[in-house]
C-alpha cells in the first residue's frame, strides 16, 4: 500500500471547507398571492442552475399524516435529496418545526446547526417564514432575505413592517424585490415608490429594489429569475453540519463579528 504524497496540496485539502446546504430565506408578510407563485419561480430556477431545493413552508404546520422540518430535527438522519426521477424540489411544512429553533433560550448558531444537520449535502434550502421567527433564527447574519412587493392594497403597510424589523430587529438588510403583474403595473410601481419614501423618511435608508414584471415573455421573466437567485445565493448562510472548528469564527458560522469585552 502506497503512503500518501506530503506535499503543500495536501495541506491545503485539509484547510478545505466541506460541502454544506445553502440557506435563502424568503419573508412571509401576508401576501400570499405574489409570495407563493414566487417561491415557485425561484425553485425552479434554483433547479435549473443545478441545485437541489427544499422549501421550508413555515406558514403550514407539520402533522402526523403530513410530516416535515419538526420530524426531521427530531430524526436527524439526514434528509434525502430529489431523485432523478422524482420532483425538482421538495416543500414541506416548518410551521412546528422553526418553533423549535426560536423556541426561549435556544442558541440562534446552534438552532442553524440543528437546521444543516437535517439537510446534509450540497443543496439550497429555501425558508418562507413571517418576519419575527427569521429575526430570532437569522438576526445579525450576512444572510439577505427576499422581500417582495406587490400592487396589493396592504403591501406597503406590511412590507414596510417587514422591512423595519429585518433592519433594527435583525440587522438583516433584505433584497426588495418589485413583482408587477400584469394589468396592475402602475399599482405596483406607486407601492415601490411608496415603500422606497418611507425607508427614506423613516428609516434612513436607501432602498433600490429589484423589478421583475411577470406579464413579459416567459423566456425574460425566466432570465430574471435566474439572475435574482444568483444574487441571492451570493449573500446564501452556509449551514453547518457539525461542530465549527476552533479559529473559524464567524467566517465560517455567517455571523458578523461582534465586539466583546472581557
Amino acid at each position: 500500500m502506497h503512503d500518501a504524497p506530503l506535499n503543500q496540496a495536501m495541506g491545503l485539502l485539509g484547510l478545505a471547507a466541506p460541502l454544506s446546504p445553502q440557506l435563502l430565506a424568503v419573508v412571509s408578510h401576508g401576501d400570499a398571492r405574489t409570495e407563493q407563485p414566487l417561491l415557485w419561480q425561484l425553485s425552479s430556477a434554483l433547479s435549473e442552475l443545478g441545485y437541489h431545493v427544499t422549501v421550508l413552508d413555515a406558514t403550514v404546520s407539520e402533522t402526523l399524516d403530513n410530516t416535515g422540518l419538526l420530524q426531521l430535527l427530531d430524526y436527524p438522519f439526514g434528509h434525502a435529496m430529489p431523485g432523478e426521477d422524482g420532483p425538482a424540489w421538495n416543500v414541506l411544512p416548518a410551521a412546528l418545526g422553526l418553533q423549535s429553533l426560536c423556541a426561549l433560550g435556544a442558541r440562534p448558531a446552534h438552532s442553524l446547526q440543528r437546521l444543516g444537520q437535517a439537510f446534509q449535502g450540497n443543496g439550497v434550502v429555501v425558508l418562507y417564514a413571517g418576519v419575527d421567527p427569521l429575526v430570532r433564527l437569522l438576526g445579525n447574519t450576512d444572510l439577505r432575505p427576499l422581500l417582495s412587493v406587490s400592487g396589493e392594497k396592504s403591501s406597503l403597510l406590511t412590507s414596510y413592517l417587514a422591512l423595519k424589523r429585518l433592519l433594527r430587529k435583525g440587522r438583516l438588510e433584505p433584497t426588495i424585490l418589485n413583482m408587477m403583474p400584469g394589468g396592475q403595473t402602475g399599482s405596483a410601481a406607486g407601492v415601490a415608490h411608496a415603500l422606497r419614501e418611507c425607508a427614506k423618511n423613516f428609516l434612513g435608508y436607501e432602498l433600490n429594489a429589484i423589478r421583475i414584471d411577470p406579464a413579459q415573455a416567459e423566456a425574460q421573466v425566466d432570465a430574471a429569475m435566474r439572475r435574482l437567485v444568483t444574487r441571492l445565493l451570493e449573500h446564501a448562510l452556509p449551514l453547518q453540519t457539525e461542530q465549527a472548528q476552533p479559529g473559524l469564527g464567524a467566517q465560517r458560522t455567517g455571523y458578523r463579528e461582534a465586539s466583546r469585552s472581557h
